[in-house]
Formats: structure tokens, C-alpha cells, sequence
């Protein structure tokens, strides 16, 4: 399909955000549950057991007060833990819905004020405010539009695939759309930094970048196994293959290494200044040095985990039996911190939050850490 054909196709359909009939404050949260499922998980609870000096029996000294950090929505398993307007049950705040109605949201990013997802179902890519409020279309398109994947990038824009119309995109807020690739079949995984967007073709097995600013798309890996998800820093572009195997290519361009090999199905990676993380659909979160080396289990006995997200502390990913779980980067015991969704699937965080999709329910998610 031609560039003008493409843009000729967007541009009926590309809008500033427009509100949707959506308002967070109709919405009741979705429950999180109880304690996610057993085994070797542990869920946070504070302020039950004796009590604090001076305090009733159960009750903690939070901020001067004697409160009951079981049910107390500012103080919700544990001091100062804010439920941002949700209930706290069982010293846990339960999920604020964000937006609902969707057909099948997948994947999700956030900045300081928005947050950013795609439905290829209804072919859409959507916002909400973070704290809350009307939902809004940022685009909408006719078939075989189908935005895949979603991220932000280091100059504001969102960028996207789409594996309907064959192309990589980035458009701003306001509605401003430029393709970066067209032609690009099934397009799947997303990364930007300061220079280049980079995305996976399943079908086609490669790793390809582009200039931000515009230009010709390179090929950076070929002859790959089914590559899905994506990430990048300051010098390499890692993704994992779904034949198995987590690999890395210098950004510059070079030969693909692997960091990893023998995994289960991988999914979804991510990486900071020292490892790699990846979610293995056979039911495990993994972690290997970003040089290569042996992986670490992180997590064992998940079912079927999805998309991750990582800050400084932990690793958050999506299970498809409706859970939502973090584990310390170090290592330790996964907790849960939501149960009873309807298959979340795309997943990022915030300095505050956790935020989610539930593809089956068209739901956005929001909880504190």
C-alpha cells in the first residue's frame, strides 16, 4: 500500500482527543480480591495483630491518628498508603477503573498527565487523564487500521504499530500524524529513544529501526523467530523471540547476540542499567545480566504471563488467569496486587501507580503501588 493511500485513509478519521461519554466518577472500581491465588505469594497487610501504642487493638498510629489500616482508604495496608478515591478491603485498595467501553485494549503507556492505549478491535487509539476523567479518541480508523503497540517518546510523541495498514506511526496530542514505515507486515512490538523507533515483525522475523525525524527503515535482525516484544537503551535494541531465545543488537547496527536461549514462549522485556526481564508464556518471569548469563526465575508457577513494566524497585506483569503481580528486581516473594480481572494484558507504571488493560472487559486500569 502506498504512503498516500495510508495517510489518505488516516486522515478521514484523525482527530484532536475528543471526549467520550466516559466520566471516572460513574465508574465503581473493580474489585481486586483477596489474597491472589496462594502459593508462594504473599500479600501486603499492615496494622492487624496487637496494635500500635496507644492505639486499639488492630489499630496503627498513622499521621498522629489511631486508624485501621484493613479498611482506612488513606492508610490502606499500611501507613500513607493513598487508594486514590477507591475502597481499601482486606488492606488492599481495589482497582479505579479509568475508562471502560473498549472492545479489546492491548497494550498501554502513561506520562506526567495521560494515558495512552490501543484497540485493534475497535480500531482506536485512546486517552484519559491519569487522575481521572473523560476518556478521548486520539485516533480512530476504518479497516483494516489495528493499532498493536503503544510508547512515548523522549520528544512527547506517541508512537504506535499497526499491523492492519503495515506501518509505524508517531502522532502528538493534538492530533498530528506522520508515518515513519509503511509496509511493514504485522508489525508488533515498540521502542523509541532520543534518535530511532524500533519495532519487531512477527511474520517477517525482523528487527527494524527508523529515524524519528523521517528516513529509510534498516533492518537490524533478520531470519528471527517470531519477535515480539521490544525494548532499548543508550546502546542496544533487546527483544525476545517467541521460538525461545532473548537477544540484543548494538543500536548502531552489528550481528544479534543471545542473552538467553531454551525459554518457554517469551513475551514481553524490559531492561534497566544492569538486566533484562522477560515474561515466558510457559509460566515464569525471568531476569539474565544484560552481557548474557545465566537467568534467574523470578517468579515460577504464573499462568500464562503477559506484557511486563519495571521501576527501581520491581518487576510488574499480567497473568491470564485475571491477576496483576509485582516482585522486587533482587528477587523474592511475587505479591499480588490484583485479582478478578477480566484478562489484563498490557501493563506500565508510574512514580505512583500501576496501570493496566483488560482486553476481554475494554477496561483501563489504575492502582497504587
Amino acid at each position: 500500500m502506498n504512503r498516500f493511500l495510508l495517510m489518505t485513509l488516516l486522515a478521514l478519521s484523525a482527530c484532536s482527543p475528543e471526549d467520550r461519554d466516559f466520566a471516572a466518577g460513574s465508574s465503581g472500581a473493580t474489585s481486586s480480591g483477596t489474597s491472589g491465588g496462594g502459593g508462594s505469594d504473599v500479600v501486603a497487610a499492615a496494622g492487624t495483630g496487637g496494635g500500635s501504642p496507644g492505639c486499639d487493638d488492630g489499630q496503627a498510629l498513622c499521621a498522629g491518628a489511631c486508624v485501621d489500616t484493613t479498611s482506612d482508604p488513606e492508610h490502606c495496608g499500611a501507613c500513607d498508603h493513598y487508594c486514590l478515591g477507591a475502597p481499601c478491603v482486606a488492606s488492599r485498595c481495589e482497582p479505579l477503573v479509568l475508562a471502560s467501553g473498549g472492545v479489546e485494549p492491548t497494550d498501554i503507556a502513561v506520562d506526567d498527565t495521560t494515558a495512552y492505549w490501543v484497540d485493534p478491535v475497535a480500531r482506536q487509539v485512546m486517552t484519559v487523564p491519569v487522575g481521572g476523567g473523560n476518556a478521548a479518541f486520539l485516533f480512530m480508523g476504518d479497516p483494516p487500521f489495528a493499532p498493536q503497540s503503544i510508547t512515548l517518546g523522549p520528544d512527547g510523541q506517541v508512537y504506535f504499530t499497526d499491523s492492519g495498514l503495515e506501518l509505524v506511526a508517531k502522532a502528538s496530542f493534538e492530533g498530528d500524524f506522520t508515518i515513519l514505515a509503511d509496509g511493514q507486515t504485522y508489525a508488533m512490538g515498540i521502542a523509541v529513544d532520543a534518535e530511532s523507533v524500533y519495532w519487531t515483525s512477527a511474520d517477517e522475523g525482523t528487527v527494524m529501526k527508523v529515524p524519528i525525524a523521517g528516513g529509510a527503515p534498516v533492518a537490524l535482525a533478520t531470519g528471527q523467530d517470531s519477535p515480539l516484544g521490544i525494548a532499548v537503551d543508550a546502546t542496544h535494541v533487546y527483544w525476545v523471540n517467541e521460538g525461545g531465545t532473548v537477544m540484543k543488537v548494538p543500536v548502531a547496527g552489528g550481528p544479534p547476540s543471545a542473552i538467553a536461549d531454551g525459554q518457554l514462549k517469551p513475551k514481553d522485556i524490559a531492561v534497566d542499567a544492569t538486566s533484562v526481564y522477560w515474561t515466558n508464556d510457559g509460566g515464569t518471569v525471568m531476569k539474565a545480566p544484560l552481557e548474557g548469563g545465566s537467568p534467574v526465575a523470578l517468579a515460577e508457577g504464573q499462568r500464562n504471563p503477559r506484557k511486563l513494566a519495571i521501576d527501581a524497585e520491581s518487576v510488574y506483569w499480567t497473568n491470564d488467569d485475571g491477576t496483576v503481580k509485582k516482585v522486587p528486581i533482587g528477587g523474592g516473594a511475587p505479591e499480588t496486587l490484583a485479582t478478578g480481572q477480566d484478562h489484563p494484558l498490557g501493563i506500565t507504571v508510574d512514580a505512583t501507580s500501576v496501570y493496566w488493560t483488560n482486553s476481554a472487559a475494554g477496561t483501563v486500569m489504575k492502582l497504587p503501588k
